[in-house]
């Protein structure tokens, strides 16, 4: 696997599944690859419409497409959202890269903002798995 930094998907206290560092990550350092699917934006319109509706965010919307995360994906699905996060998504050549904004410890979880609008934020919050 191509990954550039050892962690792990564990349970995670912000929701369902996280990423966790198993070993301290640099400030800057590349944690993984956010890969998957790479579609046009009508279909990842039509996709995101249909992930929504199921309390789910696996796409990345670039300039000239997107990537789902659900298809042909790995761990990265699963790095959960925060307003303060540890993390970033760094666009390069139309792959995206999660890096480290700061130090990260060993067993922390890494997060990083998916770009919501507060009122996006806010019907998510509400959203409840049956």
């Amino acid at each position: 696997m191509p990954d550039f930094n050892a962690f792990s998907v564990r349970p995670s206290k912000i929701h369902g599944r996280g990423v966790f560092a198993d070993a301290p990550i640099r400030k800057g350092a590349r944690i993984v690859e956010y890969k998957g699917q790479k579609i046009d934006h009508a279909e990842g319109r039509r996709r995101d419409r249909f992930y929504n509706s199921i309390g789910y965010t696996l796409l990345i919307k670039l300039e000239t497409h997107f990537i789902d995360g659900l298809i042909g994906g790995n761990e990265s699905i699963y790095i959960n959202h925060s307003t303060t996060p540890n993390a970033e998504a760094v666009e390069q050549r139309g792959r995206v890269f999660i890096e480290a904004l700061r130090d990260i410890s060993a067993g922390e979880e890494i997060t990083y903002d998916y770009g919501y609008d507060p009122a996006e934020m806010a019907r998510k919050a509400k959203w409840k798995p049956r």
